[in-house]
């Protein structure tokens, strides 16, 4: 019996796509997405040829796959359907307004769609920033920044007029809510108001260097809520909320000139020739590659020490980072000069008078 029925069933089927075309649609279809599959797959292909395949992973997964999955179903839902007339069915009416599939589709995925095609664009635009030296890069992604945001917001509002809400109605409950919200979530509030102050002004751009907390770090991101910092010492990170930075003393190295400036006092024996020290210790400096000669480094005579002659270097450096690390370098090639030149660097030294009490 159930077997019987099976065929029966088959049967009709089998009417069904021949009397109806089926079998010739779904080759039809099966060949076009066999076509847009192959360009698909060369168009990500190339795009690894310019752009590191893990940003293209990431590129793939959240914005094309959803795009061809989208583009597949619709092909599939056109054999049973009219997809024009299936968008249009009304699901609920919201506000004096009637919201069909197609509203739904488009306030969620084309605008999920649209956010991600913005992040895209605004990593396109760092990297041509990043590879480009008549640009600077802070305020560059400081403005890619407030783009992208201006974007996005560009983006609800195209979607809340799509959508045909009542302005009336829509802006009175938005009001209450925005009043409501206001007393909540108030250091939100100030958060995405100084954050907006900080890409506008630009005294704060992603590639500074700043000490907050007692700590040197780099801006990495600055978003309308907090700022991401990255601590040098161990690279780890932090989520600074944006109201700190106009509450609190903040100290940037590169503000307005990338050029940090360090010292380092050396010591030799009172034997030595303080001329011929300076001399010395001026070619050493120069040989380093990561020292500017403009601003020239310079050395001084600072102090007689109690037991050594007290000279200051004073370098300057391209960027703040690394500034140990070559001070360190420097330290090291003056100690194996000197001691190729029998300078001695000598260390404190006390004389220890012994008194014997005579008294009985």
């Amino acid at each position: 019996m159930g077997r019987g029925f099976s065929l029966i069933v088959l049967n009709l089927f089998h009417n069904l796509f021949i009397y109806q075309g089926w079998i010739a649609g779904i080759l039809t279809i099966a060949i076009n997405l066999l076509w847009v599959y192959l360009f698909y797959r060369i168009f990500i292909v190339s795009l690894c040829l310019f752009i590191p395949i893990d940003r293209v992973k990431e590129c793939n997964f959240y914005f094309f796959i959803p795009i061809f999955v989208l583009y597949v179903l619709r092909e599939i839902l056109s054999l049973f359907v009219d997809f024009d007339q299936l968008l249009q069915v009304v699901v609920i009416n919201l506000f004096g307004s009637s919201v069909t599939i197609g509203t739904i589709l488009i306030s969620t995925v084309g605008l999920y769609l649209w956010i991600v095609a913005v992040s895209i664009l605004q990593y396109i635009l760092g990297q041509i920033t990043i590879n480009s030296k008549k640009l600077d890069s802070g305020s560059a992604q400081a403005s890619f920044i407030l783009m992208r945001y201006f974007l996005i917001t560009l983006g609800i509002v195209i979607v809340v007029g799509y959508l045909g809400f009542n302005s009336t109605t829509f802006a009175a409950i938005t009001g209450g809510l925005s009043v409501g919200i206001g007393f909540g979530l108030k250091e939100v509030f100030s958060n995405f108001v100084s954050g907006i102050f900080l890409l506008f002004e630009g005294s704060l751009r992603p590639g500074d260097i700043i000490e907050i907390g007692g700590e040197s770090s780099e801006v990495k991101k600055i978003s309308i809520r907090a700022t991401t910092v990255q601590v040098i010492r161990d690279n780890s990170e932090k989520i600074i909320p944006n109201q700190l930075f106009f509450t609190q003393e903040l100290k940037t190295m590169t503000g307005s000139d990338r050029r940090v400036r360090k010292s380092l006092i050396v010591g030799v024996s009172y034997d030595c020739d303080p001329e011929k020290i300076i001399e010395i210790l001026l070619e050493i400096i120069y040989q380093h590659s990561e020292v500017l000669n403009d601003p020239a480094p310079l050395v001084y005579l600072i102090n007689f020490g109690e037991s050594s002659l007290d000279f200051e270097i004073t370098v300057w450096l391209e960027n703040p980072i690394g500034g140990k690390r070559i001070i360190s370098e420097l330290a090291c090639q003056i100690w194996k000069t000197f001691a190729d030149k029998n300078i001695e660097i000598p260390y404190p030294q006390r004389d220890l008078h012994i008194r014997s009490d005579i008294r009985k």
